[in-house]
């Protein structure tokens, strides 16, 4: 979640681009906060902000007439908008059903002012996961949200521990969508993989988190989910997946062929995969990535986003979708959508 460096490739800007610039765009992985979550983040939570620059984004989280010129200025139709990272999942078990409820609520309360120009994803208090399906499906019933988003491990446990079936379950009984978020991995995770005498703690730290590590950790996530037949159980579940899949499009085939040893299930990993989860850059705006995407699970399960405030590359979250070598139908697929599937957005 922090500035990424951006490599874009653009590609012959022609005429038919130039009319298509108008497109309908969504972007699906962008964030907010709000200044009471803020104070009782700092309060009470045991994990650290590792974003140096939160406290300067500030207003870009909580002010949504900010976002709104952002998305104007921009060329981007709606945001879906959600709390990742610094949000009531990571608080002590005592403050984090009351605060992630405190947070949807003032999510909801936000997006009605602006029901054409946002959308967003519950918070859950995750580490208890029974009051975690309430939340969820208060959040999408009540609330009108479209699903949640859970950001990387929860208190050092992966999402396949059977504890966590409940959310699953309210999630597959309401057919909504689950975005796996990356998070702030594990101090004993940081030490044996990135830790070193060799480089500064800066470096470690950088390695740990958004320049590979909580990536890789995300990654891991998933493929634990559909070895532990998690999607097998829960096949109405939508998983939402950042960074162009945190790793994972990359070793389907190579898990696949590990699969007759591992796996009893009655299909292949990448057949779930290909059904219930979907990617989206999280302005990681690059031509190979993009490619092998399109390789793997095709335009109907890929979206858009820019991973605003913590990414804002401007004008090149719209040209480079516009300029990317890409059918129409598949540009408009990716544009909005696959969006519109995958978060029961109205047309």
């Amino acid at each position: 979640m922090h500035a990424h460096s951006f490599v874009v490739h653009s590609w012959l800007f022609t005429d038919t681009h130039r009319q298509e610039a108008m497109m309908k765009l969504i972007t699906v992985e962008e964030h907010y906060d709000t200044d009471a979550n803020i104070a009782q983040f700092k309060q009470y939570s045991t994990v650290k902000n590792n974003n140096p620059r939160q406290d300067q984004l500030r207003p870009d989280l909580v002010d949504f007439d900010r976002k709104i010129a952002y998305m104007d200025a921009h060329g981007i139709d709606m945001q879906i908008i959600s709390d990742a990272g610094n949000s009531p999942q990571v608080l002590p078990d005592q403050y984090a059903v009351a605060g992630a409820h405190a947070q949807n609520e003032a999510l909801a309360e936000a997006i009605s002012h602006h029901p054409d120009r946002f959308a967003g994803l519950a918070t859950l208090p995750a580490n208890l996961p029974e009051q975690a399906a309430e939340e969820l499906d208060y959040a999408v019933t009540k609330l009108g949200l479209k699903g949640a988003i859970i950001s990387g491990s929860v208190d050092g446990q992966f999402l396949d521990a059977p504890k966590f079936d409940p959310i699953f379950a309210a999630a597959d009984r309401l057919g909504t969508t689950l975005y796996l978020h990356p998070g702030i991995i594990s101090n004993q995770q940081k030490a044996v993989l990135y830790d070193s005498e060799a480089y500064s703690a800066l470096t470690a730290t950088m390695m740990a988190g958004a320049m590979w590590g909580w990536h890789m950790e995300a990654g891991i996530q998933l493929v634990r989910l559909i070895t532990a037949g998690v999607l097998e159980r829960y096949p109405h579940v939508k998983i939402a997946t950042g960074h162009w899949g945190e790793f994972v499009p990359m070793f389907i085939e190579r898990i696949d062929g590990f699969g007759p040893f591992v796996s009893k299930l009655p299909l292949k990993f990448s057949e779930y995969y290909r059904r219930q989860v979907y990617l989206s850059p999280s302005g990681m705006f690059t031509t190979p990535q993009m490619q092998l995407a399109l390789a793997e699970v095709g335009a109907d399960h890929i979206m858009w986003s820019e991973d605003y405030p913590y990414v804002q590359t401007g004008d090149t979250t719209r040209s480079f979708l516009e300029q990317a070598a890409l059918t129409q139908p598949e540009r408009e697929q990716i544009a909005h959508g696959t969006a519109e599937a995958v978060f029961d957005l109205e047309v």
